[in-house]
């Protein structure tokens, strides 16, 4: 967790001593899936997908209803869509702690004058939270004030490749480039252009995109105060044009400045020559005069004065500093300039209002973001099901550009959060076909979610599926070696080495398989329920891959012997029976008699008998051991306790529900008529031995199936 393994400190040594092992302790205090306390809430635990429900660990520790962070009364009409994945979000495994305590550490390293030892905790922290802009400010400024200038531009380009679409740390990188005394403008024309490139698509970049705007305006006077002839705005018309067609949170705002603008200047200084020399054309046409009626050269005089970094600027009145100039310029027919700017405000407008649509469709989505910085703290269930939503919404108006931002803006509060990770990998690979984009995106995500299971077998399942079988092996080794203990990764672990197997088109690995179950089954023995969960993965293994199913059915008898009150293990013994078509019906017969000679509870067993009693009759060779068993059910039965109540089919002759009165409305079931115990004169003579079981009314038996049905 950004830990800092230097000694230079007191406080780190704290650091390490005791914040580390406190939350390698709440790693491995986590849910767990598999544990022997409370079978139900192991049951319950299996449909969960959060990475942290999957490991098995015997020590005790305390669950968190994840309901009850969810705010269940949250209602927001604005969503306009579910998320396209369970709307489950665990909390990031984060200590505040250890954020906390490295901002203590980097506030004294600001007041050090020892550029290495501050420079080790700068870049130790930013290895950890990459997302934190403000210490990647400070850290260039601190370079910066030991006069270490290269190294403040290095720390400012690293902060971009981090969070490319911070405009804070644009705008602070652009500030502290102005600075530079002599810094040369076409660079830092550049670097705009670079920030409006990789950021402008940010919702909140209205500020990027308006400095970049006023540098090209004061690059331009400055041009202009130097008596240069070809000085134009036509740089500043191509930004605003991508401005109007791009929804930002003052998209609204950015017309009327247009407007103004366009009202201070000559037309053919802002458009493009193709724009311009098309308008005139279309001018001349309508008031009937050629282009030299309606243009003429001019002279126009200016007041200027030095500004910063040695740039000349036009102001409105002289002053001390300031010089007079003159330059020569195009000037327009009043009329004609009327027709002029109508045409070109027209055609903005028709831009304009397509983007505001675009803005009022994304707007509910963005009332919601009420925190798209980052922070350890975690994000309250509300935002993180609106950046999900938001994210569905984009993907499906298919501008993958504008997914790809939303991608990025979202990654930035919700980095700790390995969903939007695995759905950007999901994503990126979808549209792109591009392993390299796609490991990028892994790579990042495992610095924010280092412990993050379902992000490892994310990544492993990526490179399985473009047949890159050694490096998927690789990284689930290389995480359970970090994080040993996960169910899920040992599964995913043996069933990538299985299909290699099947890909490479050798079955030698299968031995290998059957050594990795073994050996899970043998360091699971402390554990009975683990330890029978793996036996019913093994057992399944040797059924369906090896086609042995006796020697299932002997992994699942020895992990029978280890845990006796497993119902999964005894009715997976009788489906490997049931299903194959080398057991004989002896074979099926005594897999029902393992369960019914077990100490499974009565109402267990009630249900093999049951089933067995099923299979006699359906599919049995022999009509005396239908009839037997017909006896030994009827009996079981008989021993249930008069509470009871068993859902099962007590018969299967349909003459018996004929005869059994109908229940009042209330009790019946509306998948099945239910029946009642009457006493034995109304039961048929078929079956002397239930009338003691008939005559005790508080038993009630549900038929669930038609007789028919298996």
């Amino acid at each position: 967790m950004g830990r800092d393994r230097s000694s230079s400190s007191d406080t780190d040594d704290y650091y390490r001593s005791s914040s580390s092992r406190k939350r390698e302790d709440s790693h491995r205090r986590r849910d767990d899936r598999h544990r022997d306390s409370d079978r139900d809430r192991d049951r319950r635990r299996r449909s969960r997908s959060r990475s942290n429900s999957n490991r098995h660990r015997t020590t005790g520790g305390s669950q968190r209803s994840r309901s009850s962070r969810h705010g269940s009364d949250y209602k927001d009409t604005s969503l306009m869509t579910r998320p396209s994945v369970a709307s489950h979000f665990g909390t990031p495994p984060i200590d505040v702690a250890d954020f906390d305590n490295w901002v203590n550490i980097l506030a004294k390293v600001d007041q050090s004058d020892d550029v290495d030892f501050a420079r080790e905790k700068y870049r130790s922290f930013l290895s950890r939270y990459p997302n934190c802009y403000g210490f990647w400010q400070k850290y260039a400024e601190y370079e910066k004030k030991m006069g270490n200038i290269a190294e403040a531009k290095a720390v400012w380009e690293k902060g971009i490749i981090s969070i490319p679409l911070s405009i804070d740390l644009w705008l602070g990188y652009t500030a502290d480039v102005k600075n530079i005394k002599n810094f040369p403008p076409e660079s830092l024309r550049d670097l705009y252009a670079r920030a409006i490139e990789i950021a402008g698509l940010e919702y909140q970049s209205d500020r990027l995109w308006l400095e970049a705007i006023g540098f090209e305006r004061a690059v331009y006077m400055d041009e202009l105060c130097k008596g240069n002839t070809n000085a134009s705005c036509k740089r500043i018309g191509v930004l605003f044009d991508k401005l109007l067609s791009t929804p930002t949170f003052h998209a609204p705002s950015h017309f009327d400045r247009y407007v103004q603008y366009l009202n201070t200047i000559e037309p053919h200084l802002l458009l493009s020559d193709r724009e311009y020399e098309e308008i005139m054309k279309m001018v001349c046409k309508q008031l009937g005069k050629s282009i030299e009626e309606l243009v003429q050269q001019v002279q126009l005089s200016y007041i200027c004065q030095s500004g910063e970094n040695g740039m000349l600027n036009i102001m409105t009145e002289s002053a001390e500093g300031t010089f007079p100039i003159t330059v020569n310029s195009l000037q327009h027919d009043p009329t004609a300039l009327q027709l002029i700017r109508g045409e070109i405000v027209a055609r903005r407008k028709r831009i304009y209002d397509k983007n505001m649509k675009e803005c009022e469709i994304r707007a509910g989505f963005e009332a919601n973001i009420k925190r798209p910085y980052f922070h350890v703290k975690p994000l309250d269930y509300p935002q993180l099901f609106n950046w999900m939503s938001y994210l569905d919404f984009e993907i499906k108006e298919g501008h993958e550009e504008r997914v790809k931002i939303l991608f990025d803006r979202c990654l930035i509060p919700c980095s700790l959060y390995e969903e939007f990770w695995i759905k950007y990998a999901r994503w990126t690979w979808k549209t792109y076909k591009s392993k390299t984009k796609s490991r990028e995106i892994y790579m990042k995500a495992k610095i924010h979610c280092p412990t993050s299971l379902n992000l490892a077998l994310s990544e492993s399942g990526f490179e399985e599926s473009v047949e890159n079988f050694d490096d998927a092996i690789k990284i689930l080794d290389n995480f359970r070696e970090e994080y040993p203990g996960y169910v899920l990764l040992e599964l995913r672990y043996l069933g990538v080495l299985r299909r290699k197997s099947e890909k490479e088109g050798h079955g030698a690995p299968s031995e290998f398989v059957m050594n990795q179950y073994e050996s899970l089954i043998r360091d699971s023995q402390s554990s009975p329920n683990l330890h029978s969960f793996y036996s019913l993965k093994l057992a399944r293994y040797h059924q369906k891959s090896r086609r042995d199913p006796k020697l299932a059915q002997k992994v699942l008898k020895k992990a029978i012997s280890i845990d006796p009150f497993n119902l999964q293990l005894y009715s997976q013994y009788v489906d490997i029976a049931y299903s194959s078509e080398s057991m004989s019906e002896l074979d099926v017969i005594q897999s029902f008699d393992v369960a019914l000679d077990s100490n499974l509870r009565l109402e267990d067993k009630v249900r093999f008998s049951q089933r067995k009693l099923d299979f006699l009759e359906e599919l049995g060779n022999n009509i005396l051991a239908v009839e037997d068993h017909r006896d030994f059910h009827y009996n079981l039965l008989g021993q249930l306790p008069d509470n009871v109540t068993i859902r099962t089919r007590f018969v299967n002759d349909p003459s018996r529900v004929a005869l059994a009165p109908a229940m009042p409305p209330q009790q019946q079931m509306v998948y099945a008529p239910a029946i009642q115990q009457q006493p034995a004169m109304n039961m048929m003579p078929m079956m002397p031995m239930q009338m003691p079981y008939m005559a005790s009314s508080a038993v009630q038996l549900t038929l669930i199936e038609s007789p028919s049905t298996n």
